[in-house]
């Protein structure tokens, strides 16, 4: 699936055959790099519908942009970083619409990923109260919580993708953190 990956020497020249028009790399962007699009706003939405059209605007973004592309970073914490901003900018409309009482998407309520029924129940009531807790975190700490503890990604990293000090993040982390965890032990998830 991914044969171009010996075509290209680097990030730059990968993106500059994407600028180029090439469909053989576009492919290859999309194959290696829409799991992080997909998974990131999902978890920084909750919603289905919502992370669909964020990671679709993502690559358009990156189609568009890719002649933009400096390798500064890698095309991963390029990702990152246009999908946290395009999350970023549905949650914050998301609040305006509730503003005006405009019921804005559902939260998907399912489970990430299908288990055994056993663990899938349990994942998905515990996803279910993420998804509750998350209502009350801010963008930013969605966002870092997401970047942080759900994606793995280090202070350097989400410092690249949210434009954020080191210390904004462990703030907003922290902050994230405990109103998640307040909801997880309403909820007897955790001691």
């Amino acid at each position: 699936m991914n044969r171009n990956k010996g075509k290209y020497a680097n990030d730059v020249a990968l993106m500059g055959a994407v600028a180029l028009g090439r469909q053989g790399a576009m492919d290859y962007v999309l194959d290696k790099y829409m799991s992080i699009a997909a998974r990131t706003s999902y978890r920084i939405l909750c919603d289905r519908e919502d992370s669909e059209d964020v990671t679709k605007e993502v690559f358009m973004k990156v189609w568009r942009n890719a002649s933009d592309f400096d390798g500064r970073y890698s095309i991963s914490i390029w990702i990152y970083r246009i999908t946290c901003i395009l999350c970023y900018y549905r949650l914050r409309r998301r609040k305006l619409m509730s503003l005006f009482l405009i019921v804005p998407s559902v939260y998907e309520t399912s489970a990430p990923m299908p288990l055994s029924p056993e663990e899938d129940f349990i994942t998905k009531e515990t996803w279910e109260i993420f998804c509750r807790a998350s209502r009350h975190l801010s963008p930013r700490q969605r966002t870092v919580f997401t970047l942080c503890d759900l994606e793995g990604l280090d202070t350097d990293d989400v410092e690249a993708v949210t434009g954020l000090s080191a210390d904004q993040i462990k703030s907003n982390l922290r902050t994230a953190r405990k109103r998640i965890r307040q909801e997880l032990e309403r909820y007897g998830k955790v001691r």
